[in-house]
């Protein structure tokens, strides 16, 4: 029983460093490719600052470490490609929510005790981008979930192992596909990826770098568990530890793409597009797209 729970324990530990890591990496990636402004910018430099442990002249606080492992533990409850989600839940949307909003308020707090300075010069949009992909993760979680009670598909109606194990695109019609790319575009312009955001470098600051990393990959590691579902692994007839090497590859290949080229591309193009309008149309045109996809999945069931 102690050692089950020890090596539980270890392997949520494992896997949380491993998404850390990648976060780092790929928030490298962006930084290069978007021009992201700040003292050093390039490919390994998130990953190198993170290594060194630089915090500037003092450590944060809790609450920042607090913030970032809140988010960490979201990838807890997404599923790596053949493989399980590591915990599951009769509420997987009520608690990554949960722990979005939580991670929201445990960094605001904490940036205003480490330094107002900084705090200060964020841009409201930045701060609070967490809560805006909460609530659209909120109406597309709520509207697929209702889709999967209604269409009778197997698995917990509020897990996104439901979502990986049967692809939302082969069991609706047109109307539901037509649903299903609203969707897409609404998590692609909330997505708090570096790519959309711009956010620059805070020189020196270590945790809210290590803060935006994680947060830059959580939503596009979300796209790929609702949109791009694929088991390459299983589709190549592999079976045993080859089939669950290339799933988790191709996960994180998948997530890459969406973080550095989709989601960016996909964002630019729709902030463009609004900008364009005569008036500032503010949430508007978000709230269009979303009911715009809760109006398809609805016509999909019931027509």
């Amino acid at each position: 029983m102690i050692f089950s729970f020890f090596l539980t324990l270890v392997s949520g530990i494992s896997l949380m460093i491993l998404v850390l890591t990648v976060s780092l990496l790929l928030i490298g990636g962006e930084n290069v490719l978007y021009d992201i402004q700040g003292t050093d910018a390039s490919l390994f430099a998130p990953y190198r600052r993170f290594l060194a442990g630089r915090c500037s002249d003092r450590c944060p606080p809790p609450l920042l470490y607090a913030s970032c492992l809140c988010l960490l533990m979201i990838f807890l409850f997404i599923p790596m490609g053949s493989f399980p989600q590591f915990v599951e839940t009769d509420g997987d949307f009520i608690v990554i929510v949960f722990l979005l909003l939580a991670s929201q308020g445990l960094y605001i707090r904490g940036m205003k005790v480490f330094s107002g300075e900084i705090y200060q010069s964020f841009d409201t949009k930045e701060l609070f981008v967490l809560s805006k992909f909460a609530v659209t993760l909120i109406a597309v979680g709520g509207t697929l979930s209702w889709y999967a009670l209604n269409r009778g598909m197997p698995g917990s109606i509020f897990s996104l192992e439901t979502f990986t194990a049967t692809s939302i695109w082969t069991v609706t019609g047109m109307w539901g596909k037509m649903g299903s790319a609203a969707f897409l575009l609404l998590l692609f312009a909330a997505s708090p990826s570096r790519g959309v955001t711009k956010t620059r470098i805070v020189d020196n600051v270590q945790i809210p770098e290590i803060f935006d990393a994680i947060r830059s990959t959580l939503a596009p590691a979300m796209i790929v568990s609702f949109f791009f579902p694929a088991r390459l692994g299983l589709a190549l007839g592999l079976i045993g530890f080859k089939m669950y090497l290339v799933d988790f590859v191709s996960v994180w290949f998948r997530v890459m793409l969406v973080q550095i080229v989709l989601a960016p591309l996909a964002a630019k193009l729709f902030n463009k597009a609004r900008d364009k309008s005569p008036e500032r149309p503010g949430h508007l045109p978000e709230m269009i797209i979303g009911a715009s996809g809760i109006i398809f999945y609805m016509l999909d069931l019931y027509m």
